[in-house]
């Protein structure tokens, strides 16, 4: 799942004085010590932004933004071949900004954002380059689900009140059936998709078998008096008895202040449980496998921190130092066949300096890196 950062938020000077980017481990209860996340990619001479990223493997690693932090900029596609990033050329004056992507394979990429233009439109890498595809331009991508190169979901946000989906069926993208939540897709064939958001005040999923989206049956999440209530932002589903969704509770207090909760849900082939995850404050935002038998989670958009869920459901957080930035991390995905995870954002300068050095930043944990 990826999520727009927006334009450049108001900042305050941190406490942070190590220069550089870094990542702490803290046990929040006994794991398997996990490798360590780091920084991979970007620099403040580079500059740019990152919005959304996609991995087929080790050696095929892309991460998706423009040339500017500032503002939307011309696009720019940045890969990982296992030895160096390269950045990519792209059709010439596409200024689309990615802010979905999905890779079936290494020579079958997909990535969909919006101009403010020109509206929605896709790019598609088939092992050589990259080529312009067109979309309906009302369309508003929240992510898209690569399940094979004749089977490609997108999700948009609702258009003129109406729930939008469209599928790629080898040949042409075409307006298909929409499930009645639009915050992200997970696939476990052709046939079993799953997509997760928001059904009023509580947390929605639906599932698709091939000929309909249908509605599952989720526990009713308890939400906190006052304005409140419960979302799913993103889902992973490693197998048909196995889908993990992540998202938050909010709500209001008596001073109008915002709080967030964790919300994590399982589905194991035959219901769903769905809980508050802990007592701390905080959002998952993202959630993606680690390639053996645990999840990836990201914690908060905006200087997250990375929580490893291992199989046997132990915990460990890893803190993010982004020294004298703030940063927000946008797309979080597995790097296929157990090689780890790589997440992508922009690291924002504290303060107000005289001269910006903002950049777009990848992070990665495992072996591909």
């Amino acid at each position: 799942m990826t999520r727009r950062a927006g334009a450049r938020p108001t900042r305050t000077a941190g406490t942070a004085a190590v220069a550089g980017l870094a990542l702490a481990a803290v046990a929040a209860a006994p794991a398997q010590a996990q490798a360590a996340w780091e920084q991979v990619h970007g620099s403040g001479e580079a500059g740019g932004s990152f919005d959304a990223v996609a991995a087929a493997g080790p050696d095929a690693v892309w991460a998706f933004g423009d040339d500017s932090a500032q503002n939307d900029g011309t696009t720019w596609i940045h890969r990982w071949d296992g030895a160096e990033w390269t950045r990519e050329p792209t059709p010439d004056d596409w200024t689309v900004v990615p802010s979905a992507a999905d890779a079936a394979s290494a020579d079958d990429v997909w990535a969909a954002g919006v101009s403010p233009q020109d509206g929605a439109s896709a790019l598609h890498y088939d092992g050589s380059s990259w080529s312009a595809v067109e979309l309906d331009p009302a369309l508003r991508p929240t992510d898209i689900e690569a399940v094979s190169s004749d089977a490609v979901w997108m999700l948009s946000e609702p258009v003129d009140g109406w729930d939008r989906a469209a599928f790629f069926d080898g040949e042409i993208w075409r307006d298909y059936p929409a499930p009645t939540v639009d915050r992200a897709l997970s696939a476990v064939a052709e046939d079993d998709v799953f997509a997760v958001g928001r059904k009023g005040a509580q947390p929605g999923v639906d599932r698709w078998n091939g000929t309909e989206w249908q509605e599952m049956e989720l526990p009713e999440v308890e939400l906190p008096g006052g304005e409140s209530d419960a979302t799913f932002n993103d889902v992973v589903a490693p197998a048909a008895d196995d889908v993990w969704a992540v998202g938050h509770v909010f709500w209001k207090d008596g001073e109008e202040k915002n709080h967030y909760r964790p919300l994590i849900g399982h589905y194991d082939g035959e219901s769903w449980t769905v809980r508050a995850d802990g007592e701390a404050e905080g959002s998952y935002v993202a959630v993606a496998e680690d390639g053996r038998g645990g999840l990836w989670i990201e914690d908060g958009g905006w200087n997250p921190v990375f929580v490893h869920r291992a199989a046997d459901g132990a915990t460990t957080r890893h803190e993010v130092d982004g020294g004298k930035y703030d940063l927000s991390v946008t797309s979080l995905a597995s790097v296929p066949g157990g090689h780890g995870a790589v997440a992508a954002g922009t690291a924002f300068e504290e303060g107000a300096p005289d001269v910006f050095t903002d950049h777009g930043v990848v992070f990665g944990t495992g072996d591909w890196k």
